[in-house]
């Protein structure tokens, strides 16, 4: 019965989150429909936005039989209102592991622990060697939901991997989609950057599916993300479902082990 009450609360704050399901389209090549590759004779580019709040994450493949370099803070997503998020940063991250012994000798134990870590900086500028690529991910794109929809593009249609559950559609085209940005490159042929190559590709909403339905009962694609919220609802019954559960637990606790029962002697 413990067991069934926590749940019971699982399910009930599952069911108070909303997510959208947010497709983008591009005027590159889509492979499968999904994945946007755009290609000449140097370079073949990927771009992938599969996962929480849109991660951008960029693979460069060098077709050339000589080195190709890209420079990531020369780089930068561009964003419709014309302000724009540079593709590197100057941020260090340092990975850390701990690992701990101990040794028993008679009745005493002695323990050690030593922690070893690694800093790492992701490089400003990449080197590709000939017929070999490199992938980035260097930012999320988005953070939130998309509100205020048009409701006259509201449609009911299937959805999931199941392919039996009614969620909302709104599909757009470039001309009014509600968000778009583009993607700047800048590489060259030359470490020094003399010769300079650049590369934009926009990109658009052009569909969003808003359901209750959790990621796990959606099939990812390279073109889709999601953003997710917690409904007033779902804030309201998180502390009201808190108490009840808990208050719940602590008397199924009281019933399972009761206090034994004192007898006194006359």
């Amino acid at each position: 019965m413990r067991n069934f009450f926590l749940l019971c609360f699982a399910v009930l704050l599952g069911s108070c989150t909303q997510y959208q399901y947010i497709t983008l389209d591009s005027n590159i090549y889509h492979q499968d429909q999904q994945s946007f590759v755009w290609e000449n004779d140097t370079v073949k580019i990927r771009y992938i936005f599969s996962g929480y709040n849109c991660p951008l994450t960029v693979q460069v493949y060098n077709k050339m039989n000589q080195p190709l370099y890209v420079d990531w803070k020369k780089s930068a997503v561009v964003y419709g209102d014309g302000s724009r998020w540079s593709l590197w940063n100057d941020d260090s991250y340092i990975n850390t592991s701990t690992t701990n012994s101990a040794v028993r000798v008679r009745n005493n134990t002695y323990s050690s622990s030593s922690t070893d870590g690694v800093i790492q900086k992701r490089e400003q500028i990449s080197f590709i060697p000939p017929n070999s690529y490199v992938s980035v991910r260097p930012l999320a794109i988005v953070n939130g939901f998309f509100k205020s929809l048009p409701q006259n593009l509201r449609e009911k249609v299937t959805f999931g991997d199941e392919g039996n559950t009614k969620v909302d559609k709104y599909s757009f085209t470039q001309e009014n989609t509600p968000f778009t940005f583009r993607c700047f490159l800048t590489l060259s042929i030359n470490d020094n950057f003399s010769n300079v190559t650049y590369i934009d590709k926009p990109f658009w909403v052009s569909e969003v599916m808003q359901t209750y339905m959790s990621p796990s009962s959606v099939l990812s694609s390279d073109n889709m993300f999601y953003v997710n919220k917690t409904t007033t609802f779902g804030h309201i019954m998180g502390g009201v479902g808190t108490v009840a559960i808990v208050g719940g637990v602590i008397y199924l606790n009281e019933v399972a082990d009761p206090e034994p029962m004192r007898h006194h002697g006359r």
